[in-house]
């Protein structure tokens, strides 16, 4: 047989083999994937939210700023921290300078880029910044924790400098940074153009923007705690300090947990302050007050008018068994998937009715683990809200008995075929070369002979 004959069949039966091996493979049957989380927010809590007008500002329903107290502060907001509703709004959406309280969005980047162990060297430009400051020196190199407690209790603007150098190469390139933060988080009407708040024309944003990006860095568990400390020990190459936050609110106002203050001869006095009271947490911004004592009359003003009027209530919470679904063991407890809140007037609290509504097939949609929802209805009937439902117990990937094709026994036979063609192959080949090899040595003229009637071919 010629030589290219015989490697094109060995090629032939070569691609057979894996094909027919492939057709023996058992199979793999798996259940429903496991549960998966219905909604992600790195800042915002993942919850339902009740008792909020739709709009650009989302206010609760019925809300009367007529009966709240007459302020001095031309804009702002007083928000539930817990659930984004807004109780009370002044200008809430017009331009201000924010001055300091900047450094809030500053802080945020800053935890979200970086870690409290980060080393950070000062440049020239950061140490020409104007005070309030730390007196850095250039080159000198101090962690980002100590840095970020001195930049949110001193208002420091060099350090607000330094770290936007540092995670964004530039000033300019951070505040760019800043501005998709603030898009992203909802803050539509912001324009940074610094990391700390000095006068520009263009860096503006309004009471309603600085309550949503605050309420995003109070969700942060090392910015909480540094916005509630009162007094820190700052130790530089240059400035040793026992620093005092500016925050007076955080000593005088009763539950106050933060976050800063600001000021500039543009901007006028400004302020950001948060309160718990119980379970209830409200967060107010004012914007563009002639002194520090006057916002801070009107911040207590609002406040006291909060909790007194309103509270954050939980409907339902999370992991709530609201029913059951048959499944193969029996019935499968049906739970909330997340929290349902509402702010509501403490003179009437809310009254939700439910009514679960499932998938069908009632097994988990593979891409979130949510097997139905909880419609959530006024005492009228009208719907309201609702809330994801997924099984109390997820489920989790169980292999099945292996299952062998129906074709296995054919593919079995060929193999079996092939495999004695190839031997019987191996055997006529060697006998053939044993033939040959007699011949050559008993009649030496005959292989002349072959090889000329080869060539004849």
């Amino acid at each position: 047989m010629p030589a290219n004959r015989r490697a094109a069949r060995v090629a032939v039966i070569g691609c057979l083999i894996p094909v027919l091996t492939s057709l023996c493979i058992p199979s793999w049957a798996h259940a429903a994937t496991q549960n998966e989380p219905v909604h992600t927010h790195s800042l915002i809590p993942d919850q339902v939210v009740l008792n909020q007008r739709p709009g650009s500002v989302p206010y609760i329903d019925g809300v009367d700023n007529a009966k709240w107290p007459s302020i001095v502060s031309q804009s702002a907001v007083v928000m539930d921290m817990d659930t984004g509703t807004v109780v009370y709004g002044k200008n809430p959406l017009a331009l201000h300078y924010p001055a300091s309280i900047t450094k809030i969005m500053t802080a945020l980047l800053a935890l979200k880029l970086g870690h409290l162990t980060d080393v950070l060297t000062a440049s020239q430009n950061a140490v020409n910044q104007p005070p309030d400051k730390l007196y850095l020196e250039v080159g000198e190199q101090e962690e980002l924790g100590p840095l970020l407690t001195a930049m949110m209790l001193d208002s420091a603007n060099d350090v607000a400098v330094e770290i936007a150098e540092h995670y964004g190469g530039s000033v300019a390139r951070f505040a760019q940074m800043m501005n998709a933060e603030a898009k992203a988080l909802g803050a539509d009407h912001t324009h940074f153009v610094n990391p700390n708040g000095l006068p520009n024309p263009d860096h503006t944003t309004t009471a309603y923007d600085m309550a949503v990006i605050t309420r995003a860095a109070m969700q942060e568990p090392e910015f909480r705690k540094i916005v509630d400390t009162k007094y820190d020990n700052w130790q530089g190459e240059a400035w040793h300090a026992r620093l005092v936050n500016l925050n007076r609110m955080l000593f005088t106002y009763p539950g106050a947990i933060g976050v800063k203050t600001g000021f500039t001869s543009v901007a006028h006095e400004t302020l950001v302050v948060a309160a718990r009271r119980g379970t209830t947490t409200f967060l107010a911004v004012l914007m563009d007050c002639p002194t520090d004592t006057q916002i801070r009359a009107d911040a207590t003003a609002l406040l006291n008018y909060a909790f007194a009027h309103y509270e954050t209530q939980t409907v339902l919470p999370a992991d709530k068994v609201v029913g059951s679904v048959m499944g193969k063991a029996g019935a499968d407890p049906v739970v909330t998937a997340l929290p349902v809140l509402g702010t509501v007037p403490l003179e009437a609290p809310m009254q939700v009715a439910s009514k679960p509504v499932y998938e069908a097939p009632q097994t988990p949609m593979a891409a979130s683990g949510r097997i139905g929802e909880l419609r959530l209805l006024s005492s009228s009937g009208q719907q309201i809200g609702e809330v994801p439902l997924v099984l109390e117990k997820p489920y989790q990937p169980v292999p099945q008995p292996v299952v062998w094709p129906r074709n296995a026994g054919i593919a079995a036979g060929i193999l079996v075929v092939l495999s004695i063609l190839l031997y019987w192959r191996r055997k006529v080949v060697r006998l053939r070369r044993a033939r040959a090899a007699l011949i050559a040595k008993a009649q030496p003229w005959r292989v002349g002979w072959e090889l000329a009637k080869r060539e004849r071919r």
